[in-house]
This record gives C-alpha cells, sequence and structure tokens, in this order.
C-alpha cells in the first residue's frame, strides 16, 4: 500500500513538471461557470487533476487544426470537473482525445420501427466510442467558453458519457457506488425521462434541452451539463435528479453557489 501510494506521488509530481498549469494560464479557467464557485480547496485539486490528465492523454488535432497549451488547458480543466471527487481513474478507459475545427459529419445506420435499416448523415459537436476517443468539436467549445451558455457544455457531456459507459456500457446509469442504490437512481432518472418524453411529444416547452429526449443515455449526459453549468436550474426542475447526481459526482453546485453569494454579501 505504501509502495503504490508512493508510485501514485511520483506519478503526480511527474504529471506537474511535465505538463504545469501556469497560475497566468490558470486565471482565466477560474472564471468559467463550472469552476468559479469551486472552493479554494477544490480548485487547487482541479489544477493538479488537469496537470495530470494533460500527461496522460494524448490529444490530436485533426483537419488542420493546431492545439495549443492553451485549448487543451480548457479542455482538460472542464473534463476534470466531473470527476473531481470520483478521480482519474473514471477516465483510464482512453487515451486519445481528438479535437475538429468545427462540427463534423459521422455516417450512421439506424433501423426504424419496421425494423428497415436507413444510411444517414449526422452532424455532430461531440462524439464519445465505447473503445475509443472522446471527439469535440473545438468551435462549439470555443463558444461555450466565450459565452458561459447555462446549461450546455460540449466537454462536460462527452466525459459524462465516458463515465456512463463504465457499467455495462452506455445506459445512462453510471457505476453506482455501494453506498447508493441503483435501483433507486434508475427509478428516478426514468420517471424524470418520461416524463421529459411526454413534454416533447406533447409539444409542451421543456425545461431542459430536448436533446435529452434523444435517449437515456442523453438525458444523463445532457443534465450532467446543467448539474455543473446551471445547478439551481436543474434542481428546482428536476429536484429528485439533482439529488442522485449530487451523491454520485460527491458535489453540490448549489450549497457552492449560495455559499458563494453569502460570503460576497458579507464583504
Amino acid at each position: 500500500m505504501i509502495l503504490l501510494k508512493k508510485l501514485q506521488n511520483w506519478k503526480v509530481l511527474r504529471a506537474l513538471k511535465k505538463h504545469p498549469v501556469h497560475y497566468s494560464d490558470w486565471i482565466k479557467i477560474r472564471k468559467l461557470s463550472c469552476i468559479k464557485y469551486l472552493s479554494s480547496v477544490e480548485k487547487a485539486r482541479l489544477r493538479l487533476l488537469t496537470s495530470v490528465l494533460l500527461s496522460q492523454k494524448e490529444f490530436v488535432g485533426v483537419q488542420g487544426l493546431v492545439l495549443t497549451n492553451e485549448m487543451k488547458l480548457i479542455i482538460a480543466s472542464q473534463a476534470c470537473v466531473p470527476i473531481l471527487k470520483l478521480g482519474l481513474n473514471f477516465y483510464s478507459s482512453f487515451l486519445q482525445i481528438t479535437v475538429y475545427p468545427s462540427a463534423f459529419w459521422v455516417k450512421r445506420n439506424e433501423v426504424d420501427a419496421a425494423g428497415v435499416v436507413h444510411f444517414k448523415k449526422v452532424l455532430l459537436s461531440g462524439e464519445s466510442w465505447t473503445r475509443g476517443p472522446v471527439i469535440l468539436s473545438w468551435h462549439d467549445i470555443e463558444h461555450d467558453f466565450l459565452h458561459h451558455n447555462k446549461g450546455h457544455n460540449v466537454i462536460i457531456h462527452e466525459f459524462c458519457h465516458k463515465i456512463d459507459m463504465l457499467n455495462r456500457g452506455a445506459n445512462g446509469t453510471p457505476p453506482i457506488p455501494a453506498s447508493s442504490s441503483e435501483a433507486e437512481w434508475n427509478k428516478i432518472f426514468n420517471h424524470a425521462y418520461e416524463r421529459l418524453l411526454n413534454q416533447v411529444n406533447k409539444h409542451h416547452k421543456p425545461s431542459i434541452n430536448t436533446y435529452a429526449a434523444q435517449s437515456p443515455i442523453e438525458f444523463f449526459a445532457v443534465v450532467s451539463e446543467y448539474f455543473f453549468t446551471a445547478p439551481e436550474h436543474l434542481k428546482h426542475n428536476y429536484p429528485r435528479v439533482y439529488k442522485e447526481l449530487t451523491l454520485f459526482y460527491q458535489q453540490n453546485p448549489v450549497k457552492r453557489i449560495t455559499s458563494f453569494r453569502n460570503i460576497n454579501d458579507l464583504t
């Protein structure tokens, strides 16, 4: 156990030396909506995780995109937000992060209700493969970074797919810890998903992005986006889903925001 801990510490120190996150670069990152309300201790941990992730993954720009250190930092830091308390082992199943200049086309075969296979091309801003890389669109990342769209973060979305895939493949249920109940998770998430489907089918305006109605897989990724970028909105509209996410991610973004506001009110 002591030897393993020493090995882990050595890997961290090597990562910090190889991919240091300088304070001048970190100042910009700290202002992101999914990061700004973290405590000082949490921001320090996030900075450390970011350094290690940068050392562990291969960042590849395609279609002529040249990835700068700043671009890699923007991606890695936000990717580490969901696993702030879970640890980098949740990202151990893949090595590469592929980045396109903008949204990219993928070919899909889809089966309709009659069992007929249809070939189609789909334009995506991100994609995660079960046995492969995380694929992202830099245009969408940059838009999120500059505009801080509440409830939208392509990096968090795709990396949460990777987390989901750890539990018997992508199904909308990540690896629930023994201290929680997978059955309770499924009950709450299935009910919330059916509610969203009902709203969409009846042409009612839903309270979250309609892309979440695509499947339970997308529902989990979308509500995770809201959890980290618009937590008060998610808690108000899906309180039980929010509670399950606090238990899974071991984070409470609404509580952070409340504490932040209270401190500012006192100053």
